[in-house]
């Protein structure tokens, strides 16, 4: 049977999606990007030798009997251009011996994306830890010193847009929190070098990620529009 892989369409659900096989243990995972050209080798190679074609049903069956299995999970990052995700579980499977996989689990391997990571962590309230995506140290870090800058030299416009684009950092839990350590950051920094001076108007709330389906298309479709799109 002819398979024709499937290319999300959001990052949103690709962050969801990675974070879901995560959690029923595909902990173990190593990727890359490849331009349109290349892809559907990439997707052959991968079925043929780590079987990411197969069904719930012949999962549930290679896990009965201790094998591992492997899902890839793709998204248009740029303009023919895929970003993809291997993630393996434990067991027997070729993967652990043909690619070299990281550990989800392990805080020095994290799963990073667009400068986001995915971690576990408690939240208020809860029982246990979850999975959740917030920036890496390098993205917060550059956000802290970026609003800094930006209110010392008084560039307003800058300012806004850089608000505007706070507001737009995917909702999960991790990145929510960030994103409020910022703003208070950016009032208290507004207060010390700005003084009574209006600060640029703030939206009074910061979205939640909300689950999303995994809208896709097929990696045929997706590779004719290319076709279609070349000049």
């Amino acid at each position: 049977m002819h398979y024709d892989h499937p290319i999300l369409l959001h990052k949103t659900a690709l962050m969801q999606r990675i974070a879901d096989w995560v959690r029923v243990g595909y902990r173990y995972w190593t990727s890359g990007s490849v331009e349109a050209g290349k892809a559907a080798a990439l997707v052959r190679k991968f079925a043929r030798y780590y079987r990411i074609d197969l069904d719930r049903n012949r999962r549930a069956r290679a896990k009965k009997a201790g094998e591992g299995c492997a899902v890839l999970l793709t998204w248009e990052s740029s303009p023919g251009v895929l970003a993809w995700f291997l993630l393996v579980s434990p067991g027997d499977h070729p993967a652990h011996q043909l690619e070299r996989l990281r550990d989800a689990l392990d805080p020095q391997s994290r799963i990073t994306l667009t400068g986001y990571e995915l971690i576990r962590a408690t939240r208020p309230g809860a029982a246990a830890p979850s999975w959740t995506w917030r920036m890496t140290a390098s993205t917060y870090t550059d956000w802290r010193r970026r609003i800094i800058d930006m209110v010392r030299r008084g560039d307003g416009l800058t300012l806004r847009q850089a608000i505007v684009s706070l507001h737009r950092v995917p909702g999960f839990a991790g990145s929510r929190s960030q994103v409020k350590k910022c703003l208070t950051l950016l009032k208290a920094e507004w207060k010390r070098s700005r003084g009574s001076e209006a600060l640029p108007a703030l939206p009074k709330l910061l979205p939640y990620v909300r689950r999303v389906g995994s809208a896709s298309v097929g990696l045929s479709a997706w590779l004719g529009c290319r076709q279609r799109a070349a000049p």
